[in-house]
């Protein structure tokens, strides 16, 4: 069988926090064709097609970066700040795709999100994030979670680049798409309905955090669609904070959500199902946590075809070089010769450290039959390899 896709998936945290109540605002003014706009508190820039969402966080005087996750319950702070955070108040366990970990709460400290107070999010958990750094080619310090970022409405336009953190207000907007319930399940995380393939309904978790495939389908339906018919399968690496994660990939014929209706979009088995940022980078994205709604509206991508890794290639940037982690076997990559621990120097002529490392996975599922040429270290040995991508689901 095929392996493939190195994702980064950091799920979330064993809690359930009850959501604040906002007292009165002041009413904004109304637009031209009756709706109202809500006051920007914070802009970002973010970068669509490149990994997670990371957003700058200011901390014990130093620019971080953190990731933002409706997946994860909680904020969490990376073991290298632990001694930032004061006294532990107690030890909980922590839920990820990987299964239960254990992990330290504190008292948020302040740390500054733009305007916003990270302190707001009450507690706060520390987590080795060190395999997401490895993935991502950049330092990452920590995950704005649900117990901060369910107090504000949240605007993400993939097609301009930009996040809002809006002021909550109680009026609904149809101007920002159709709308959707969001529910909570008994760990607090934020899902919604979605219909797959016979009209089986399915309860996803809208999650920010998750990159790679569309999303994924807990195991039970995973394994009642393969029973249904003869659907090919592939196989993907995630990194939770419980170490790494081996599933099967599938294409599902077709998922509705509301009026929307997408085609032949990859799901991976799981836990429990979710929606994550492939997904969410077809539209443009409103949380409105406080009034428990979702509003998508289509983008630009709306209608772009999922796509896996083609090369077999799992691979990591450390101290500056990219670095082959695991090669998948039977896969062009490992027939051609590459292996783990192999340093990657060149790709098609352009030095490996200066691709974005999303950039250049993007690269290596971009089309069937693509020709690739590499510049590898093999030991002291230089080798220079070549190989055609090959489409496995």
């Amino acid at each position: 069988m095929n392996k493939q896709r190195s994702s980064t998936t950091l799920i979330g945290v064993l809690f359930f926090f009850t959501f604040l109540t906002y007292g009165n605002v002041d009413k904004p003014e109304s637009t031209s064709d009756g709706f109202y706009e809500l006051k920007t508190i914070a802009e970002f820039k973010i970068t669509k097609n490149r990994g997670p969402i990371l957003l700058p966080v200011t901390f014990i005087e130093k620019d971080l970066l953190f990731i933002l996750d409706t997946g994860s319950s909680l904020t969490v702070y990376d073991t290298s700040l632990r001694h930032e955070l004061g006294k532990v108040k107690r030890i909980e366990k922590a839920l990820t795709h990987g299964g239960l970990i254990k992990t330290e709460i504190f008292d948020a400290p302040d740390a500054f999100l733009g305007p916003l107070n990270l302190k707001d999010s009450n507690e706060v958990s520390c987590l080795d994030l060190k395999m997401l750094s490895l993935i991502e080619g950049r330092k990452i310090s920590g995950i704005i979670g649900l117990n901060f970022l369910k107090r504000y409405v949240i605007q993400i336009d993939f097609d301009q680049g930009t996040l809002l953190f809006l002021e909550p207000l109680g009026e609904q907007h149809p101007e920002w798409g159709i709308e959707l319930p969001l529910r909570y399940d008994t760990k607090g995380w934020p899902q919604i309905i979605g219909n797959i393939p016979d009209g089986a309904k399915v309860k996803f978790v809208i999650d920010t955090g998750a990159t790679g495939a569309a999303g994924s389908l807990d195991n039970m339906i995973f394994e009642e669609i393969l029973s249904k018919k003869e659907i090919k399968t592939s196989e993907s690496l995630s990194a939770t904070a419980s170490g790494i994660v081996r599933s099967r990939e599938i294409r599902v014929s077709n998922l509705s959500v509301g009026a929307f209706k997408y085609d032949q979009l990859i799901f991976g088995e799981a836990n429990w199902s979710h929606l994550g940022l492939s997904f969410l980078s077809r539209h443009i994205v409103t949380f409105d946590f406080p009034n428990s709604r979702l509003y998508l509206k289509k983008g630009k991508d709306f209608k772009k075809r999922d796509e896996t890794d083609m090369s077999g290639l799992h691979l990591l940037r450390i101290s500056g070089n990219t670095v082959v982690y695991s090669v998948d076997e039977g896969s062009p990559a490992q027939k051609a010769g590459i292996g783990p621990k192999d340093i990657i120097l060149k790709v098609d002529e352009k030095d490996a450290h200066k691709y974005d490392m999303w950039e250049l996975r993007l690269l290596l599922m971009s089309e069937d039959k693509r020709y690739i040429t590499m510049t590898i270290k093999h030991g002291d040995e230089l080798k220079e390899i070549s190989f055609l991508l090959k489409k496995m689901i």
